[in-house]
């Protein structure tokens, strides 16, 4: 098979992709907590870039190239996991940044000033030191990525899709990212601050 300028993915870099990326999820366990498709796709963006740059070959499919290719592309993505994970856990969230993210909402300082009665009736915290205890508590539950995504989408102020884009992920598993955050803060008793 010869690459052609213009054509479309063929068979065979699909059947690559899916079995790269299969194997390098049973090597890399930060690469197994991603769904399979996503992982895929980020593989297949990438190799349509190389491609272009690839000059066409009558010897048949470069696959073994293209498999070198995305080996290599999958063992960047996991370095950079994990270099986001160890970097993550310095990053400090500010005070003066609004709980929604618009430019006149509440403040967390100020929702850490206010005791705020939860849904199930409990009182979180009795005071600004309880609260901020519940505030802190609820995000050492995010993960370096998840704190990553709410400071771009909250005090950076990014859409999801720049936020998707900076992150180079797609936006399903950003939407799916988005929904485990609230899933933690609700978990922590914070849901009456999550925006609808």
């Amino acid at each position: 098979m010869e690459l052609k300028d213009g054509a479309g993915l063929e068979q065979w870099e699909f059947a690559v992709t899916k079995k790269i990326v299969a194997e390098c999820r049973r090597r890399y366990r930060v690469l197994a907590r991603e769904d399979p498709e996503d992982v895929q796709q980020e593989c297949l963006l990438h190799w349509i870039e190389v491609r272009q740059r690839l000059a066409p070959n009558g010897d048949g499919p470069p696959d073994a190239y293209m498999s070198q290719v995305l080996r290599n592309k999958l063992t960047d993505w996991v370095r950079e996991q994990v270099a986001d994970k160890r970097g993550g856990e310095q990053d400090l969230l500010s005070l003066d940044v609004s709980v929604d993210g618009s430019d006149d909402g509440l403040t967390l300082a100020e929702v850490i000033a206010d005791s705020v009665t939860t849904e199930s009736g409990h009182v979180m915290g009795g005071s600004r030191h309880d609260a901020a205890i519940d505030v802190a508590r609820a995000l050492d539950g995010l993960t370096p990525r998840q704190k990553r995504l709410c400071r771009m989408l909250g005090e950076e102020g990014l859409s999801v899709k720049e936020a998707a884009e900076r992150l180079r992920i797609p936006r399903a598993t950003l939407y799916d990212e988005i929904k485990r955050i609230r899933r933690t803060l609700t978990d922590q008793g914070l849901a009456d601050y999550l925006k609808e």
